[in-house]
């Protein structure tokens, strides 16, 4: 457990260095959620407003899809993964570590500012909690995910929009029971069951990615 909070904090100091270059993925929520606004300017309000979970769930999504990259590219620049690999014993906490890291540092902040926007925009109270929900579980589903693709295209040059063409399909099914949540609180409708089922990929992939990443990089760093 001291070795997992030590890569945590590590990536932390890392992160720490970066200076500005943390509050990116807030800059790319406002960027987006203005652009997808501008876009829809001439729909009447109430209608703006059922589209703002959507709106969301989508910057969301491309978000995380711009930081997959980043996930084991330091370690893979100074060598330091070759040595989590040669350490075979502790793979799997070792990616754990970074996957969570990478989840706090990326897209926890965008979890905590979009329901804030939304209310802003004039999203009800019960939504907007429904919609921080879904958030919630559903970026660490698409993070778990994200890394098994980065860890399998690690090797390759340009691999942004390889990862993009592996991720995205796997996502729609977050990006459907999230959005579905959302809309049945929003109208009042029971929404639990897409919750559940969100629960239950997130649990799936929590099982599964720290195993197939393993894989994945013994394979890209062949």
């Amino acid at each position: 457990m001291n070795s997992f909070l030590k890569n945590i904090k590590k990536e932390f100091l890392i992160a720490s260095r970066a200076g500005l270059e943390v509050l990116m993925p807030v800059m790319y929520l406002f960027i987006i959620m203005v652009f997808f606004n501008i876009s829809i300017s001439y729909v009447e309000k109430d209608i703006i407003v059922e589209l703002i979970p959507l709106m969301v769930w989508i910057s969301c999504l491309l978000i995380c899809v711009l930081n997959l990259e980043t996930i084991f590219k330091e370690d893979y620049d100074d060598g330091t993964l070759d040595m989590f690999v040669i350490n075979d014993r502790y793979i799997e906490r070792d990616i754990m570590a970074k996957v969570i890291s990478h989840w706090i540092l990326s897209n926890l902040p965008v979890v905590i500012i979009a329901p804030v926007l939304s209310l802003i925009l004039g999203l009800d109270v019960k939504t907007t909690y429904v919609l921080f929900i879904t958030l919630l579980i559903g970026t660490p589903t698409m993070s778990l995910i994200g890394s098994i693709a980065a860890a399998l295209t690690l090797s390759l040059k340009k691999n942004k929009i390889l990862i993009s063409i592996i991720v995205l399909p796997m996502y729609i099914p977050i990006l459907i029971f999230g959005t579905s949540a959302v809309n049945n609180s929003y109208f009042g409708i029971d929404y639990e069951s897409e919750i559940l089922m969100m629960i239950i990929i997130f649990l799936i992939f929590l099982l599964v990615s720290p195993i197939a990443c393993s894989k994945a990089l013994k394979i890209s760093l062949d």
